[in-house]
């Protein structure tokens, strides 16, 4: 029986018939799907079908969710919601979801141009923030929102997709991964990030972060590791000079600003709120909405203008906000210090808690595990060299516990090579040694040429050469 997972047995689905859909091409893909243009006969007209992984047919947890947050999303009838036509399973091997074709590309495709203008950009925001709002109170949490999931059609309207499936998938029993969350480290929250209960307004922190991006081209935080993505989201403040360097007014900077709080009961508590803030920023800055839509009433052009000194990022904001409003008020901050992380070694202001780079908690209460020193007195440290690949010329240091080293969130040390596994090997210290384990990964721990078996302990020397599949790491005692 012919399972589908990876991209050429995906693509073997082209020219096959779905229920009554006929597989055209493939549109599209991501972590969680593929997505194919189809054809429907009976209604003569084009769909298209979104193809789950077929190793989730064989979990039973996942199955009872994927029926029931199915048939929740398709009760989601909204103009800026991806209207679901149909779902089934096709021989016991290929779950899918039929949707309406949508012909415009996606937001993220208009970003690939150019950052949009503020007119463009909150009126793309305030249409996705509409489907949101349908789908809260329907509750419904989206946890994915990003310009990839937001669909235009040709005259410029904008639906969402993708209601649901990351809830689908992160009940079930082999995705649950203690700290990690579903959805895209860009665009997440920080409780999402860090594995913590979402409401709504997490959706509104990702929809602030999509704003940001379409007013600067640009999300406000990245990074080649996921983790330090989460870890920036967490601690870094958002770079509003970017904003300001584009010309963005004052008062949609707040908006923004409002929108990604760190701290959810910061931000706006739903998307009415938001909406109702978004259109009185567009006025304060005398800027009208590019087209008419439904639901929004047209800005008067007597209003008052913004002035010009409102905007002058090398002076103060003299921009008085309307009565009523409550602007942002100016941050104290105490006189920092540069604070070296101890794992990776990169300097960090003393505000923050973990380190901007690598992750690692910047009081290094982890030392308090050095209990066996060396013949000079000192704790016997390891150092990890990373040797090829993204992460290449990066050193990392590490106390004597356990540390876990993997691909993805929730790993002491995330190696970003695509042949780590998500859960690859453990490294640790037991009395005056230094030992590692592979944890059972797909493309092997392998020591000096010598590949290790699963959950083996295996006892380290200075300068042993270890593989994480086809990352190559030198293994260092620190003295």
């Amino acid at each position: 029986m012919q399972q589908y997972g990876n991209t050429d047995e995906m693509d073997a689905l082209i020219g096959r018939t779905l229920g009554q859909f006929i597989i055209r091409e493939r549109i599209g893909s991501g972590g969680m799907a593929t997505v194919f243009k189809a054809y429907q006969s009976t209604l003569e007209r084009y769909v298209a079908i979104k193809v789950l992984p077929a190793f989730h047919a064989h979990d039973q947890i996942f199955v009872k969710r994927f029926v029931m947050e199915a048939r929740s999303v398709a009760r989601l009838a909204h103009p800026n919601i991806v209207q679901i036509h149909d779902f089934g399973q096709e021989d016991d091997n290929v779950f899918y979801i039929v949707m309406e074709y949508v012909d415009g590309g996606t937001l993220k495709d208009r970003l690939k141009m150019r950052a949009l203008t503020v007119p463009e950009s909150i009126d793309f925001v305030i249409q996705a923030a509409e489907g949101l709002g349908c789908a809260h109170s329907n509750g419904i949490i989206h946890r994915d929102v990003k310009p990839a999931n937001m669909l235009l059609r040709k005259d410029g309207h904008l639906l969402l997709s993708d209601f649901g499936i990351a809830k689908m998938l992160e009940g079930t029993t082999n995705l649950t991964r203690a700290g990690t969350g579903i959805g895209t480290p860009q665009y997440m929250s920080p409780e999402q990030g860090t594995g913590q209960p979402v409401d709504r307004r997490s959706d509104i922190y990702s929809l602030g972060i999509v704003l940001y991006h379409c007013l600067t081209g640009r999300v406000p935080f990245n990074s080649d590791n996921p983790l330090s993505i989460t870890v920036k989201h967490l601690n870094e403040p958002l770079p509003i000079e970017n904003l300001r360097k584009m010309g963005v007014p004052y008062p949609v900077e707040q908006v923004v600003s409002k929108m990604t709080a760190k701290s959810p009961s910061d931000r706006y508590q739903s998307v009415d709120e938001l909406i109702d803030a978004l259109t009185a920023a567009l006025s304060a800055s005398h800027l009208s909405l590019p087209r008419w839509r439904s639901g929004i009433q047209p800005i008067s052009a007597a209003v008052p203008e913004v002035p010009p000194q409102a905007h002058k990022a090398s002076g103060p904001l003299l921009y008085t906000p309307p009565v009523g409003s409550q602007p942002l008020a100016p941050i104290s901050r105490p006189s920092l210090v540069t604070v070296p992380c101890f794992r990776c070694g990169q300097s960090n202001p003393s505000d923050r808690l973990f380190c901007t780079s690598c992750g690692y908690e910047l009081s290094d209460r982890r030392a308090a595990a050095d209990r066996f020193m060396g013949p000079n007195g000192r704790p016997i440290l390891a150092r990890l060299s990373i040797q090829n690949g993204p992460m290449a010329g990066r050193a990392y240091m590490f106390h004597q516990d356990i540390t876990t080293i993997g691909r993805t969130n929730g790993n002491d040390l995330i190696i970003s090579g695509r042949t780590v596994s998500r859960n690859h090997a453990r490294l640790w210290f037991d009395n005056g040694r230094w030992y590692i384990a592979d944890m059972k990964s797909a493309n092997g721990t392998v020591v000096n040429n010598v590949r290790l078996q699963p959950h083996v302990p295996t006892p380290l020397n200075d300068n042993d050469v270890i593989n994480f599949g086809d990352e190559v790491v030198v293994f260092n005692i620190v003295y």
